[in-house]
């Protein structure tokens, strides 16, 4: 009998949880689409169908939030070898785009929006070491890439 009282309890904090964070997921998503498209619309140049445009800014939201938390994980479990491996590897993805990705004015603006908006809703990151925190910038630079590659492939293809 206490095996399943402990078992039914489980599940019911497990749900509870799981809820907290589909909660938050849902927050951030609609937070960080509203605020990405303020910086897109002052951008007419890419002028996106608004269902494209929504499309590419849920799965960048997807990528920044899954972020947070792998991060947070690798900086509190990895030790300072593999953690430096980490760093290097995505080094090396992020150096792969093309430098306009990363000059233009909107990745530059959607960049420091999504990292704000990271650390409004995940203030522990805050404490990360000095090595998470540079593997948080990679990765949000890293995705930041993706999105404005994916802005660019969808306005050649609506263009």
């Amino acid at each position: 009998m206490e095996q399943q009282d402990f078992n039914k309890e489980f599940h019911l904090k497990l749900r509870a949880e799981f809820k907290r964070i589909d909660k938050l997921w849902e927050q951030f998503q609609r937070h960080f689409i509203r605020e990405q498209l303020l910086i897109a619309n002052e951008h007419p140049d890419f002028n996106l169908p608004k269902d494209e445009l929504n499309k590419v800014l849920k799965q960048y939201a997807g990528h920044l939030f899954g972020c947070a938390d792998s991060v947070a994980d690798k900086d509190e479990n990895y030790n300072e070898i593999r953690l430096a491996l980490e760093l290097e590897s995505i080094t090396r993805s992020t150096n792969k785009y093309p430098l306009r990705f990363r000059e233009s004015q909107l990745a530059r603006q959607t960049h420091k929006k999504a990292k704000e908006l990271l650390i409004q809703f995940f203030p522990e990151l805050m404490e990360l070491s000095a090595n998470g925190f540079r593997l948080l910038e990679k990765y949000c630079l890293f995705y930041n890439l993706e999105f404005t590659s994916a802005l660019e492939e969808n306005k050649t293809a609506f263009g």
